[in-house]
């Protein structure tokens, strides 16, 4: 018995003529739109700009071609408005400083380093016996070369 395979599983159904069942939902809408802001809006002048932008926005939600940018517009709408609305976090800003030229800068001198001081007790004891008792062999370092010459 032989089975019928689907052979383009990835190509989304055309239900209304061309149109996909997003294409014609987003189609729909933007029309729905255009007519409420034709209906809604007296003056030609302030509603043929919001027209036309609604007319492009719904064009790009329902025909733009995902292979453009690499998934579908409405993606890349949902990944800016969550961009926009989340917190960022800034882990290192650069800061540049003024090249000053000709001015001399002010050089303060260092202070020598001081040693830290050796604690006393428990801790220094049993690192003076495992200095002293614990290295069973000699401070020599062998170094790799033609010669394996020890060094002291």
């Amino acid at each position: 018995m032989q089975f019928h395979i689907p052979q383009y599983i990835d190509i989304e159904d055309k239900l209304f003529g061309p149109l996909t069942l997003k294409q014609a939902i987003y189609v729909a809408g933007g029309g729905g739109a255009i007519y409420l802001v034709w209906r809604v809006i007296p003056y030609i002048a302030i509603k043929a700009p919001i027209i036309l932008a609604i007319a492009v926005f719904t064009w790009a939600l329902a025909f733009y071609p995902k292979e453009k940018l690499g998934r579908p517009f409405i993606e890349i709408l949902e990944a800016g408005f969550n961009y926009m609305l989340r917190d960022k976090l800034y882990t290192w800003k650069k800061t540049t400083k003024e090249a000053n030229a000709g001015k001399e800068e002010e050089f303060l001198p260092s202070m020598p380093m001081s040693t830290p001081s050796v604690p006393t007790g428990k801790l220094s004891s049993t690192s003076f016996n495992l200095d002293v008792r614990g290295k069973e062999e000699p401070e020599e370092k062998i170094l790799g070369g033609k010669d394996d010459t020890i060094l002291k």
